[in-house]
Formats: structure tokens, C-alpha cells, sequence
């Protein structure tokens, strides 16, 4: 009994607090919570951003007056793309198939029609029937020279008599440097200016090799033909300079062309044979041009616009630049009735004996 008395308490107790705590939760649901007290929410709008700083501007835009030039190594390796073709390969400057495809030349080459076969790539292998009746000599010349290397220097009597062969020296290097580069790319080129040993400007000054025209232009732009007075010039003293401060290459082809009308003096002529000996014994090669009135009578035809009797001129290079340019291994040229040294000057750099295959690609200029 003592059991049952206990547990009936602890129930009566138990159903109590279970009624207390159902009226108090009663009571809070009919009282719904009062609402917080509002809280007042300041928010910092941010500055405007600053208007971004304008970088300056330079004052004066940058100017390159120089142009770049990159020095290729001394002996030239060419790429596959410009490769000249086999020695067996068939090779002119005049298609014969009539064809008009071919790659773009620097102007004024573009004009040259060189058939088809003739590929963008240079002298490549595909020439072929498109270049007929070429000579077998001529490929293996090229490509010779663009492996090896070009360079050229043209050593001009500056005197008075020079003045109109000086101006379209001028006036056409662009052509002559072109036309070289369209079959030798890595091509350079000098220029040596003499006068005679009592000028009171200068007796020689020189360009050395160079791949720039700007340069060469440079050079020859304030170039003036003056002075003189004799039948000599310091020609021994030109030809020194172009040897021994040109900068050649090794391994290339050396080519020295002298262009004047007046012979050298006398005095140092045997020395300047000697010195030409020993520039062909290092690979070298010297040519002549003469552009004597005496030398070229249809100059003076041109110029008087009425014919000469040819007979009391002696039409052919003086005997002096045949001598020298026996020691130097080349060729001695005169204008040929012609007015274009230009022309003259391109023939020599590659040789009187390829006259055939280069009169197509001269034809443009």
C-alpha cells in the first residue's frame, strides 16, 4: 500500500506542473511578442572614384632616321627557300613559254614576265621549261653568289667632267641595288669618290659595305663633281681605298668597278697594278668603265643631236683601263652608244659573258 501512496503523490504533483506550465505557454500565445524597437541603419555612401590620370603624352614622337640593319655572318648559308637551282638546271631571264606567273620583284622589276615555274620562293627547282635557252653557267654563277655572299664597290672619278654620270649614279642607285638583290639577295654595296692629289676638297672618301640604301644615299646625295683640270686623275689613290677600307667579306665575291673618263698618272701606275695583282690573288675581281667622250662617240651624238664621224674617236676603253682591268681579271666597258650607266654598271657586276641572260631583266629599267 505504502507504494501506490507514494506514486499517487508524485502523479498529483506531476499533473500540476503540466497544468502550470500549459496555461503559461496559453498566455504567451495569446500575447504575441512585441515588436523590436526599430533600428536606425546609417549607410556611408563611398566618394566618387577620381577621373582616371591621362598618361602623358610624349612631346615629340619618336623619330628612327637610321635604319636597321642586320650584319648576316661572314660566310652565308642560304636558306632552303632561296636556294639556286642545280648547275643542270635551265636557267635565263627570258621565258620563252609565254607564261606571266611568277613572283613579285621590287620595282621597276615587276614588269619582267618570267613564265611559268618560277616560283615564290626565288630560283627554286621548278624553273625549268619556263627559262629555256639559259646557260648552264649562269645557274651555277647564282647560286655561287648566294651562298657565298655579293659585294660590290664602285670606285667613281669625282672631277668635273663626272658631273652628269655622278648625277644618275645618283638618281638610279636604287635600280642598280634592286636589280642585283633580285638574283643575289644578301647583296652589299660601297662607294669610293676621288678627285685629283691638288683638290682642295678631298682627294678620296668612301662608303664602306653596306646593306643599307639609305646609307649609300646619304653618301652620295651631297656628292658634287668638281675640280680636275688635267688629263690624269689620283685613280691609284680611289682604287687603294676601295680595297683596303671597304670591309669585305670572307668568302664572298669581291667586285670592284671603276667608272671615270681620265686616265691615272703615270707615275704611280705600276703601283697601282701591283696592288690590283694582289687583290685578285685574294678572290677579288676589278672591271672598268669608261665613259670618255672619246670612248663613247654616240654620247656626244646624243647630246648634239647630229651624228660624228666616228672615225677620230677611238670608240673603245682607253689603254689604260684595258691594262687595268687585264690585272684585275674582269671586263672593260664603255656605254655602247648608250646612256644608261645604270645598265653598263649591272652588266659588269655579273659578268659581260652573262650580257644574254641579264638583257631581259635590264629591259625594265
Amino acid at each position: 500500500m505504502r507504494p501506490m501512496l507514494i506514486w499517487s503523490v508524485l502523479f498529483g504533483v506531476s499533473l500540476i506542473v503540466h497544468t502550470i506550465i500549459s496555461w503559461q505557454i496559453g498566455q504567451d500565445i495569446g500575447n504575441p511578442l512585441e515588436p523590436p524597437e526599430e533600428v536606425e541603419i546609417n549607410i556611408a555612401v563611398a566618394e566618387p572614384l577620381p577621373e582616371p590620370l591621362e598618361r602623358p603624352k610624349p612631346e615629340d614622337p619618336l623619330l628612327f632616321e637610321e635604319e636597321f640593319e642586320i650584319e648576316p655572318p661572314d660566310k652565308l648559308i642560304a636558306p632552303e627557300a632561296v636556294t639556286a637551282p642545280a648547275p643542270d638546271a635551265p636557267l635565263a631571264l627570258r621565258a620563252d613559254s609565254g607564261g606571266t606567273t611568277g613572283f613579285d620583284l621590287p620595282n621597276p622589276l615587276s614588269a619582267l614576265p618570267l613564265g611559268e615555274g618560277f616560283g615564290t620562293a626565288g630560283f627554286g627547282g621548278g624553273i625549268g621549261n619556263a627559262l629555256g635557252n639559259s646557260n648552264n653557267r649562269f645557274a651555277s654563277f647564282i647560286s655561287d653568289l648566294r651562298t657565298n655572299g655579293l659585294d660590290v664597290v664602285f670606285v667613281v672619278d669625282a672631277t668635273g667632267s663626272m658631273g652628269w654620270a655622278i648625277d644618275e649614279i645618283k638618281d638610279r642607285i636604287y635600280d642598280i641595288v634592286s636589280t642585283v638583290r633580285t638574283l643575289v639577295p644578301a647583296a652589299r654595296f660601297g662607294f669610293v669618290a676621288f678627285r685629283d692629289h691638288n683638290d682642295p676638297e678631298f682627294l678620296v672618301r668612301s662608303e664602306p659595305l653596306t646593306f643599307s640604301t639609305a646609307k649609300l644615299h646619304r653618301f652620295l646625295d651631297p656628292l658634287q663633281a668638281a675640280g680636275g683640270g688635267d688629263i690624269w686623275e689620283e685613280v691609284n689613290a680611289g682604287i687603294a681605298a676601295g680595297i683596303d677600307d671597304s670591309g669585305w667579306r670572307v668568302g664572298a665575291r669581291r667586285i670592284i668597278i671603276l667608272v671615270g673618263d681620265a686616265p691615272p698618272r703615270e707615275e704611280s701606275f705600276d703601283e697601282l697594278l701591283g696592288r690590283i695583282h694582289r687583290f685578285t690573288a685574294n678572290g677579288g675581281t676589278l672591271s672598268t668603265l669608261d665613259v670618255s667622250p672619246s670612248a663613247n662617240p654616240g654620247l656626244i651624238e646624243i647630246r648634239e643631236g647630229r651624228p660624228v664621224n666616228r672615225a677620230i674617236y677611238r670608240g673603245k676603253p682607253m689603254r689604260e683601263f684595258l691594262e687595268i682591268t687585264e690585272a684585275g681579271k674582269g671586263d672593260a666597258g664603255t656605254l655602247h652608244g648608250d646612256v644608261k650607266v645604270t645598265k653598263r654598271l649591272i652588266t659588269l657586276i655579273m659578268g659581260e659573258q652573262f650580257a644574254n641572260e641579264m638583257r631581259a631583266l635590264l629591259e625594265v629599267i
